[in-house]
């Protein structure tokens, strides 16, 4: 049964040490081997409110964790099958409104958090100010979109989104807006960075606008559940990034820059368990949609899944390939040639809005732990 409690609150001193307000070691545990490497307790800092693509990493712990609805926090003992290194327990952290800024912030600020949700291109543009290193993807394919009412707006392409004249309403700071721009498929003046993912907007305007969003969510909201036009849910059409010519990995899991040597010889044997937690949620994703859900009604937001939409989406994720195995087999690795084609499509860009950039932007990932990870059967 779940519970509804306040969480352990642990600082990490160290990678390799945590001190706990509970009684016991408080040094990292052992692998395998024998060896002192993981720190006992990892922290897991997402990108957004609890969600079907988060769903590998709240696998880790299984349905029976402790719910705090205070701090948006979900926590328990990591599942047998995917220890390693001495991990005992896993707190994963709500993003967007429950933290108030963005993830490289709070993982450049907070050094109890162990892995962070930071996407390809957000990684390349804190490359220099706040550099992460992704260590593995959770997903193949981006599932973020922009959608918009085909009865108001007629757009077929990348090019009709400028042509449109209608505001685009997206997160701040999104990178995939500044090359947007850059490509002059939409102009500055449409740029709505104010955006907090809350549907009110939309519903005001009754949908003459565009907005970003994941296939796997908002597209059921919109033409199921919120009642947007004439007093009812009406259809909507997307695009994919991806589609438009932005290759982006969403919510790559990824290290702190300045923390990932200390932290290879837990990383070697993690993450090969973190990918196979992955690999068996896509394989029986339900119970831990459910639970999904159930934390989100617990935290009492604006934000809500139910069955009926995690269903949707998942079929949306599979007919995508957005949960697809990587090319090397493993669900776990990142493409060079897609990394190489993210820093051409962004170099540039950096250079010209004056951003500062590490000189090499490929090394915002590695594949140095994928090696045993598992893939996807079929």
């Amino acid at each position: 049964m779940l519970k509804k409690t306040s969480l352990l609150i642990c600082f990490a001193l160290s990678v390799g040490l945590v001190a706990c307000s509970s009684d016991g070691p408080s040094s990292s545990s052992i692998d395998e081997s024998g060896a002192s490497v993981c720190p006992r307790n990892i922290v897991v800092q997402t990108d957004w409110w609890p969600e079907l693509e988060h769903g590998g990493t709240y696998q880790l712990i299984g349905t029976q964790g402790d719910i705090n609805k205070t701090s948006f926090r979900y926590s328990g003992p990591i599942q047998p099958q995917y220890g390693a290194g001495g991990v005992e327990t896993v707190e994963i952290r709500a993003g967007g409104d429950a933290i108030g800024t963005s993830v490289t912030n709070e993982i450049k600020t907070d050094d109890s958090i162990t892995f962070a949700y930071v996407t390809l291109g957000g990684a390349m543009k804190v490359s220099a100010s706040s550099p992460v290193v992704g260590v593995a993807k959770t997903l193949e394919i981006n599932p973020q979109i922009l959608y918009w009412d085909p009865t108001q707006t007629n757009i077929t392409g990348p090019t009709d989104l400028k042509k449109s004249s209608k505001t685009v309403n997206h997160f701040d700071g999104m990178t995939y807006i500044d090359w947007f721009i850059s490509q002059d498929y939409m102009s500055a003046a449409q740029s709505n960075p104010s955006y907090t993912g809350a549907p009110s907007d939309w519903i005001s305007q009754g949908g003459d606008l565009v907005q970003q969003g994941f296939a796997t969510n908002e597209v059921y909201k919109y033409e199921n559940i919120y009642k947007w036009k004439n007093g009812a849910p009406a259809p909507v059409q997307y695009a994919l990034l991806s589609d438009w010519g932005f290759p982006d990995y969403p919510a790559m899991l990824s290290v702190r820059a300045d923390k990932l040597a200390s932290l290879t010889p837990c990383l070697k044997v993690l993450i090969p368990k973190i990918q196979s937690a992955w690999v068996d949620y896509l394989n029986e994703p339900t119970p831990i949609t459910d639970l999904i859900t159930t934390i989100n009604d617990s935290y009492d937001t604006f934000w809500k899944t139910s069955p009926e939409l995690n269903a949707a989406g998942l079929k949306i994720l599979e007919l995508n390939k957005m949960a697809a195995n990587s090319k090397d087999g493993t669900y776990c690795s990142f493409d060079k040639e897609r990394v190489d084609s993210m820093a051409g499509i962004l170099g540039d860009l950096f250079v010209k809005r004056g951003v500062q950039v590490a000189d090499d932007l490929t090394a915002v990932v590695t594949n140095e732990f994928c090696a045993n990870a598992p893939g996807r059967d079929g």
